[in-house]
């Protein structure tokens, strides 16, 4: 509550007086309301105190070695989740306001991010630490290709790569974020990396839409021990359909209706591609996708477009970041009409696992 806000002066002062012991709170604590409101002071701290927090410790790197100790410990694949659950907030300062400290240690933090992801089952946790691997794409910019090889090249469990593991969760937890803030960063990061189109992306399949089984009535125990079915598709299929849902929330919100198309007599049949426009490519599509963004989501997409207001991001912590600037809309705008105009063939594909929402808020997009 102090730091909150504060200016720097009393930042120092509290950072003089309370840093260190906060410090050890988060390394030996195993009280979960301890280790929790610690993780959220040293945010604040980093929020406050910035590059200048480096030096208050008096000793050359020793601030630095603190707060990276601190986050090994929050990503403790041992610790009980909910002691865990702020940690992504925490690593988001050390993205925002150290980044070049940061940086010779991320392949680090992700193998740490992966092990915490694995072993964690609140899924809030895990949507809070696919942000910070979003955030990362972004800090990786315009070498985007650079981090997927990075991501390639550090091992997950079961997955071989930390990419298969990082993006067969994101893909299933993308509709599940909430915050408006959260929801920029992931839908812009998963713009940039299917604008790589990087070959090792089409390598992973992930989880399609849910198969609904015939069998009758479906009761909770039977639910208990039956598993869902998905159908696997390719990654950039999915984060296409992803992409493209954001879009139809956004032109929702908005009410961009001025270019309803008349679906009732539209054929969706298939063109040949010499003669192919926008329009014909998104008609030949036709193979549904699974779409269910939870109400929370859609809320949280509601605030992305109330750019005026002053609460239109719910986490104080990250009013700084330069990515809040980013208007959505141009965003995925420009990145459908770049993937139509560089790579015609790939977009066609993509567009054969729209559903037809999906299709018409794309082809607005592709006829303004």
């Amino acid at each position: 509550m102090i730091l909150k806000n504060a200016p720097a002066a009393v930042v120092k002062a509290v950072f003089d007086t309370c840093f260190t012991s906060t410090i050890q709170i988060v390394l030996e604590s195993d009280d979960h309301g301890e280790m929790q409101n610690a993780t959220e002071c040293l945010a604040a701290f980093i929020s406050g105190g910035r590059q200048e927090l480096l030096v208050w410790g008096g000793e050359q790197g020793s601030t630095l070695k603190m707060l990276l100790s601190a986050a090994s410990r929050l990503l403790d694949p041992e610790l009980e989740s909910s002691v865990s659950l702020f940690v992504g907030s925490y690593i988001l300062q050390l993205i925002l306001h150290l980044p070049s400290h940061l940086s010779p240690h991320i392949p680090e933090l992700i193998a740490a991010i992966v092990r915490r992801m694995q072993t964690s089952d609140i899924a809030g946790l895990k949507s809070s630490l696919v942000v910070i691997i979003a955030r990362l794409v972004h800090l990786s910019a315009p070498n985007v290709d650079q981090f997927i090889n990075l991501l390639l090249a550090i091992p997950a469990q079961g997955y071989g790569s930390s990419l298969a593991y990082i993006m067969s969760e994101w893909s299933q937890l993308q509709g599940e974020i909430q915050g408006a803030y959260q929801i920029k960063v992931t839908t812009t990061a998963l713009a940039l990396l299917i604008s790589t189109r990087h070959p090792e992306l089409s390598r992973i399949e992930v989880n399609g839409h849910l198969v609904k089984t015939s069998a009758g009535i479906t009761t909770r125990s039977k639910a208990r021990v039956t598993p869902d079915n998905w159908t696997k598709i390719p990654l950039p299929s999915k984060i296409f359909a992803l992409l493209a849902d954001t879009l139809a929330e956004i032109q929702e919100q908005v009410g961009d209706d001025a270019d309803n198309i008349d679906e009732e007599d539209s054929d969706w049949e298939e063109v040949q591609n010499g003669d192919a426009t926008p329009q014909d490519i998104m008609y030949s599509a036709s193979v549904p996708s699974n779409a269910n963004p939870s109400v929370e989501h859609l809320n949280a997409m509601a605030k992305v477009f109330d750019e005026d207001e002053d609460d239109s991001y719910d986490d104080d912590l990250a009013k700084n970041d330069s990515l809040n600037e980013v208007k959505l809309l141009d965003f995925l705008t420009n990145t459908f009409v770049n993937l139509w105009d560089s790579d015609r063939p790939l977009f066609e594909y993509l567009c054969q696992g729209l559903t037809n929402p999906q299709r018409v808020a794309v082809q607005k997009v592709l006829r303004k």
